[in-house]
C-alpha cells in the first residue's frame, strides 16, 4: 500500500474519539479493545457506502477503515510503523485462514506520521466459507515499534454472493447530551437526552439507561412502534450479559405532523452494582429495514 488517504465521512468526524478501553460501535456492532493505539472510528463500507448492519454477501469486497489512529512510536524522522493482522474466525473460534499482515509492504519504509489519517483495509470473504453462516473477522492494529495494539472484532453473518448489501450514504449523527455514539438512518432525529434512571418502579432494584428522542421526523407513531428494537448490554471486559427484563418504551407525538416523541428505559444493572465499564447498545430498525436508530453509550 503506497498512500492512505486523508479523507473520511462527515458523519463519521462528528463522532466522539473512541478513546475508552473497550467498546462496541453502533451499525456494525463492532467490538474494540484499545491497548495503546487508540483511533477515531472504526467504519465499514461497500462501494463507498456505510454498511448498516453486519450481513456481508461472500465474494463482495467491503472496506474496514480505522479512522484517525493514534499511539504508534515515532521514529527520529517523525515515521511510524503500523501493522494490521487480519484473521477469521468460525462460530467456535477454529482459525479459517492464516492471519496476514496487511501492512506488510510497509514495514521498513513504514509512513510519515502527519500523513497517516487512516488505515484501509480491502477484505472479502470466499464463498466456500458460506456453510459457516456466522464468522467473526478479527483485526490487530500494532506497532511494530512497541508492544501497544488495538484489537478489534467484527461479528458478521454471511449472505449469498448475488445478495445486496445493506449500505447507505443517508447515515448521520444524532446529537447527544453526552459521549455516546448515535447515529441515524433514513429518519432525523433532534437530540437524544441520555442518562441513568434509577427511580423507575417497574423493577425498584434495576437501574435503566434512560434515552429521550423528541421531535424525530421522517417517520410515524405507527412505523416506530412496529419495528424491531434490540438491545445488547456489556460488562467492561467486553462480555455481552443478558438482561432477562424489558425495555420499557412511550411513542407519543403529533399526528397531523408526522413528528414523533420516543422514550426508552433499557435495564442494564443491579442499583447495588457498581457503575464502572457498562457498555449498552440499542437499534432500532423500520419493518422494511431502510431506517435505523442506533445508539451506543458507556456508563
Amino acid at each position: 500500500m503506497k498512500y492512505i488517504g486523508i479523507l473520511f465521512c462527515l458523519f463519521i468526524s462528528n463522532l466522539a474519539l473512541i478513546a475508552q478501553t473497550n467498546g462496541v460501535l453502533p451499525l456494525t456492532g463492532i467490538q474494540y479493545f484499545n491497548e495503546g493505539i487508540y483511533a477515531k472510528y472504526v467504519d465499514v463500507s461497500i462501494d463507498g457506502k456505510a454498511l448498516t448492519r453486519n450481513r456481508i454477501p461472500v465474494n463482495k469486497e467491503f472496506l474496514v477503515t480505522l479512522k484517525l489512529p493514534s499511539g504508534f512510536t515515532e521514529d527520529a524522522g517523525k515515521k511510524i510503523y503500523p501493522a494490521a493482522e487480519v484473521s477469521y474466525l468460525s462460530p467456535t473460534k477454529k482459525l479459517l485462514s492464516p492471519s496476514v499482515n496487511m501492512l506488510q509492504a510497509n514495514e521498513k519504509t513504514g509512513f510519515a506520521a502527519i500523513m497517516l489519517k487512516e488505515i484501509p483495509l480491502k477484505l472479502k470473504i470466499p464463498a466456500e466459507w458460506m456453510y459457516e453462516k456466522q464468522l467473526t473477522v478479527q483485526i490487530r492494529y500494532y506497532d511494530l515499534k512497541s508492544k501497544k495494539q488495538m484489537r478489534v472484532y467484527f461479528p458478521v453473518t454471511l449472505a449469498l454472493a448475488n445478495e445486496a448489501a445493506a449500505v447507505s450514504k443517508l447515515t448521520r449523527v444524532i446529537p447527544v447530551s453526552d459521549a455516546s455514539m448515535a447515529i441515524s438512518n433514513g429518519v432525523n432525529i433532534k437530540n437524544a437526552v441520555i442518562m441513568v434512571d434509577t427511580a423507575i418502579r417497574v423493577k425498584p432494584q434495576n437501574a435503566y439507561l434512560s434515552i429521550e428522542m423528541p421531535y424525530i421526523t421522517g417517520t410515524s407513531m405507527a412505523e416506530v412502534l412496529s419495528g424491531k428494537n434490540n438491545v445488547w448490554v456489556y460488562d467492561k471486559n467486553g462480555k455481552e450479559i443478558i438482561i432477562k427484563d424489558k425495555l420499557l418504551k412511550k411513542v407519543g407525538g403529533s399526528l397531523e405532523d408526522q413528528i414523533v416523541d420516543y422514550t426508552l428505559k433499557i435495564p442494564f444493572r443491579l442499583k447495588t452494582d457498581i457503575p464502572n465499564g457498562y457498555t449498552v447498545r440499542f437499534r432500532w430498525d423500520s419493518p422494511n429495514g431502510d431506517k435505523i436508530i442506533d445508539i451506543v453509550t458507556s456508563l
